[in-house]
């Protein structure tokens, strides 16, 4: 066995961060299932307070952090690689961004690829005309790149970073926690890291929660328009259970196997239906948008990046920006310590650019595949993609197939899909409860993850129930002390890349 798996596995002990993230997990459970309604309006009216008193501190801090990611990939330092001069990488390139494209993304870009630009369209943007109107369609084009783009994608890469750095080149665990000891020195070692763990477990449970309640409700839908099965909560509660089942099975195969299969899989189909909707759809108009998009974007990036608010009594500002910006930070604990757990072996210039720019290209070329086709049949007055998802009670990207060729067929494929990507994500999700309640094991053990698979199923039912408010607040809920968190974990990796440099590191104290 390699050295930093023996190391891994003297680290699968139960500690203080296990117990104190089951204690809370199982209070939110029993919570909402004692007061329903309670815990909806809690969770939302928790959203609305981030978002109204941190709203004008994430544009900056995102922008901030992105560049931080650039300078790295592009300065000396980013030839330096996770876990040493001769690491070699664990999964190959294609693998590797499979693998961080489902679990960061996944299936948010099936329910907002084409649902996004369509929303903006009825509600532009603070700087955008009329609703309605071509320039309300170009500002939601631009501003759904600006959401989807490298500021998003640069929020993972600082996390993934110092954390990858620390766990493989430091052998401090695959933990926030670990990753803040040069800054924090040895209050991680007390209540203060078990504290900061305990966050980044409930960030993980919720994140994961909110994009399994999604993509159960899309599933649904699609189950209702294909074969006529019930849109009901108690369908729903059927599809989590059976597709946490499948997750829990893949789970205990490990990331070589199951995650990473998984991920192969769940690409190429995403792929097929990509070039599908390219060909069968208005190709000439998607091209255009495409175009059109990318210079708008470019041009007004600086502005758009640092919009902190809009004109007087403007709330698209603080219901989108801040939103979107801090749907991301707490997202940022599960995606970015999943990345630095699959990525020992690449370089920090190749982190950058696998994390940072590759999604990047990809999330342009899907919402203007996707986004581009729904905005096309609305604009032209044709099919109007809202009407027939509103009547159906479905998204935005199944009312897109029912406007294309072979529906029937493409939406047999769909579904799949939807599945595959449910069941991915899980997945990697209880991978990274398991390793963070583990005191941050690279091979959490396999009863952990079986536990936290369950415990998402549970949290993902509950948010269910309450509706897309309360998915949307319990996501956002860890997103104020994890923008304080990601400032710190990027000053942290400074000093321990000047350390390093200088020769003046020290070393982690030992397992105890």
């Amino acid at each position: 066995m390699r050295a930093h798996e023996q190391e891994s596995e003297a680290r699968g002990r139960i500690g203080p961060v296990f117990y104190a993230s089951l204690v809370l997990s199982v209070a939110f459970v029993l919570f909402g299932l004692i007061f329903p309604q309670a815990l909806t309006e809690s969770l939302v009216a928790i959203r609305e307070v981030v978002v109204r008193t941190f709203g004008p501190v994430y544009p900056v801090t995102v922008s901030l952090l992105l560049v931080f990611v650039v300078v790295l990939g592009l300065a000396p330092v980013g030839r330096r690689r996770l876990g040493g001069h001769d690491a070699k990488p664990e999964f190959g390139a294609v693998s590797w961004v499979a693998m961080l494209l489902c679990a960061g993304v996944g299936l948010s870009f099936l329910f907002w690829g084409a649902a996004e630009p369509l929303i903006h369209l009825a509600d532009p943007p603070y700087d955008a005309t009329e609703p309605g109107s071509v320039e309300a369609a170009r500002a939601g084009m631009r501003y759904s790149y600006l959401f989807w783009g490298p500021h998003a994608w640069g929020i993972y890469a600082v996390v993934a970073i110092a954390i990858g750095y620390t766990a493989h080149n430091r052998h401090g665990g695959m933990l926030v926690s670990g990753a803040l000891r040069p800054l924090l020195g040895r209050l991680v070692d007390g209540w203060v890291g078990s504290a900061i763990d305990t966050l980044a477990v409930l960030a993980i449970l919720f994140g994961i929660a909110t994009s399994l309640g999604l993509g159960t409700g899309e599933l649904n839908a699609g189950l209702a328009e294909q074969f006529g099965i019930a849109d009901s909560y108690g369908v729903k509660i059927a599809i989590v259970a059976g597709l946490m089942t499948f997750a829990t099975i893949s789970s205990m195969t490990g990331l070589g196997r199951g995650i990473r299969i998984l991920s192969l899989v769940n690409i190429v189909l995403c792929g097929v239906l990509l070039l599908f909707v390219f060909v069968a759809g208005p190709t000439g108009s998607i091209v255009s948008t495409l175009g059109t998009g990318l210079v708008d974007y470019v041009g007004t990036l600086v502005p758009m990046s640092l919009a902190t608010e809009g004109a007087p009594g403007d709330t698209w500002t603080r219901e989108w920006i801040a939103f979107f910006w801090a749907w991301w930070i707490a997202w940022a604990p599960f995606v970015g310590t999943f990345i630095a757990r699959i990525s020992r072996g690449r370089t920090i210039r190749g982190v950058v650019v696998g994390v940072v720019l590759v999604p990047s290209l990809v999330s342009v070329v899907w919402f203007s595949v996707f986004g581009g086709t729904s905005l096309e049949r609305e604009l032209s007055g044709a099919v109007s993609v809202a009407d027939r998802a509103e009547e159906a009670k479905s998204s935005a990207t199944l009312a897109v197939f029912d406007t294309l060729p072979l529906t029937g067929v493409m939406l047999v494929l769909l579904l799949p899909v939807l599945a595959l990507l449910f069941i991915t994500s899980a997945d990697s999700a209880s991978f990274m409860l398991g390793s963070t309640t583990t005191g941050g094991s690279m091979k959490p053990p396999r009863p952990m993850r079986l536990m936290w698979s369950f415990a998402a199923a549970f949290a993902a039912v509950l948010l269910i129930s309450g509706g897309a408010e309360s998915l949307r607040g319990a996501a956002v809920v860890a997103a104020a002390p994890f923008t304080v968190i990601l400032v710190g974990l990027g000053t942290s990796l400074v000093i321990m890349l000047w350390r390093d440099r200088t020769g003046t590191a020290r070393p982690e104290p030992a397992d105890t």
